[in-house]
């Protein structure tokens, strides 16, 4: 009897198991990857390949928007689209510090930022008291969405707080949790 309860119940989880990740391979959400140029470019096409072989679609506006559109017009209104989930920006260059400064500001935007940070200038780990820092403060304590990160240490990559926060978001989509 207590053998039979125990396969029912197996076979109860194997079936809600296979409804799960069907959904979740059903799910697609919208990233956008923001950076630095040069290598920062290089970095976040690997990371786009790593997003797409789970499922999930990952925007490069240097690769992605044509080149004769102004940036700063074009990423503002796409950003603001109800299909786009995050937008992923990490601030290690003066290009990427703006956008930050402009998304924040946008409230159709600010609370899709994902905000990456290198640990030194996070307000929270590190010693920096900039006025870049102390924005990174004001987005923490309203959005909740700065990341510390080194290359090596004790925080992790950019690749993979992106690859980890993207896919949690999309089992999460898939789970009507947003």
């Amino acid at each position: 009897m207590r053998e039979e309860k125990v396969r029912n119940a197996q076979e109860i989880i194997k079936r809600f198991r296979k409804i799960l990740e069907e959904k979740v391979k059903d799910t697609s959400i919208i990233v956008v990857l923001l950076g630095a140029g040069g290598r920062g470019l290089k970095k976040r096409r690997k990371i786009r390949a790593k997003l797409e072989e789970e499922g999930i679609i990952a925007i490069i506006p240097e690769d992605d928007f044509p080149a004769e559109e102004a940036p700063s017009v074009a990423e503002k209104a796409v950003f603001a689209e109800e299909d786009v989930d995050i937008v992923y920006v990490d601030v290690a260059s003066w290009g990427s510090a703006t956008e930050f400064t402009q998304f924040h500001e946008e409230k159709t935007t600010a609370h899709k930022l994902r905000v990456l940070t290198r640990q030194e200038y996070h307000p929270l780990y590190g010693a920096s008291q900039s006025y870049l820092t102390d924005l990174y403060l004001s987005h923490l304590a309203v959005y909740g969405h700065v990341y510390a990160y080194s290359e090596e240490g004790c925080f992790p990559p950019p690749e993979e707080i992106i690859l980890k926060l993207s896919r949690r978001y999309k089992k999460l989509k898939a789970l009507g949790k947003i």
